[in-house]
């Protein structure tokens, strides 16, 4: 605040930080609209922006009026709730926003992210699968991301966790009490970054086998340091990278013994 009461407007490249924060998933969306399909997707999202900044808001009828308007639930987590949290970014650094609607306007999406999570009743741990960690570090503002990664992994046949606004501790001592195949921090600015690269130089200090580790989050269109990224097995944003190195480059960990024995 400055000192007559006003939320100040972030730097420049913050407008960027929230324009970029939804890209990865909004391209693969749109990449399978035809013109009909996308002026509808468009306007269902642009409804979805308004309604969900109004205090009454009602995740069932949010829900049902997107799929009554032709709109498929996966269409919805992938491109119309990050659309709609980036144009509320958007309108904040324009002062059309205030920072509480806005808080208010991603609290909602995140209701109806988990809404629709639900509804998908995916059970929390396959035997067959692969299973994966996906956190977020306390005082990680930008949460939604992880998310919805979180959904499209399961999608995609994956069992995971999601810890959000975990600390260190909490984080290594979960790890120590079950196996993965993978761990992935999401990090929003570099303060996160750097303090999950602390994360994952604890654990594999403190495991002598630990799973891979990745990296990824609005953060990386700026980039990261060096000495951050190489605590990790991989640094990307791009969904296909990520399990394209879980399917060919980890091998499913059913127990500690076995992750020692191949490590052994």
């Amino acid at each position: 605040m400055d000192d007559q009461g006003k939320t100040k407007k972030p730097p420049n490249w913050q407008q960027d930080h929230i324009n970029k924060l939804a890209k990865n998933a909004m391209t693969t969306a749109r990449s399978h609209l035809n013109p009909d399909t996308n002026a509808r997707l468009n306007e269902a999202t642009d409804w979805l922006e308004a309604y969900s900044l109004k205090p009454d808001f009602d995740t069932n009828y949010a829900l049902q009026t997107l799929i009554s308007r032709g709109i498929a639930e996966d269409i919805i987590v992938d491109y119309c709730i990050p659309r709609a949290a980036c144009n509320h970014g958007d309108r904040w650094v324009t002062d059309t926003l205030s920072f509480s609607e806005v808080s208010i306007g991603t609290v909602h999406l995140q209701m109806l992210l988990k809404t629709i999570t639900n509804n998908r009743k995916v059970d929390v741990r396959n035997e067959l699968g692969k299973c994966l960690l996906i956190t977020a570090l306390e005082d990680e503002q930008h949460t939604l991301g992880a998310l919805v990664l979180g959904d499209q992994m399961r999608r995609r046949g994956y069992s995971l966790k999601i810890l959000i606004n975990s600390s260190l501790n909490e984080v290594s001592r979960h790890l120590s009490n079950n196996s993965y195949d993978a761990l992935l921090f999401s990090a929003g600015s570099e303060r996160i970054a750097q303090l999950s690269a602390h994360c994952v130089n604890k654990i594999r200090h403190i495991q002598k086998n630990s799973p891979k580790m990745f990296l990824g989050g609005s953060i990386l269109a700026f980039g990261v340091s060096e000495s951050v990224a190489s605590e990790f097995n991989l640094v990307t944003n791009n969904l296909d990278l990520v399990i394209d190195e879980i399917e060919n480059n980890v091998i499913r960990v059913s127990s500690r013994v076995a992750l020692e024995r191949y490590n052994s």
